[in-house]
């Protein structure tokens, strides 16, 4: 019903879902959160390790955007 509606609608928070206090974009949960940040360190790395130089930036793995000269 449109009651119940409204009152999900109310409890629903824009806060990150870690508990972190900062608003909970995509990006924030997905890159900044400090407990995913070691997770894409250790991407990087690997990708490096592998020969694949690819800048340290969100749109790369989101929506696949990377510069024509990046060495894949």
């Amino acid at each position: 019903s449109p009651l119940v509606r409204i009152a999900i609608i109310k409890e629903i928070s824009s806060k990150c879902w870690g508990g972190c206090g900062e608003k909970g974009t995509l990006l924030h949960c997905w890159w900044e959160y400090t407990l995913v940040q070691p997770l894409w360190r250790t991407v990087w790395r690997f990708l490096k390790k592998i020969k694949i130089e690819l800048p340290y930036d969100p749109a790369v793995l989101l929506l696949g955007i990377y510069l024509e000269e990046t060495l894949i």
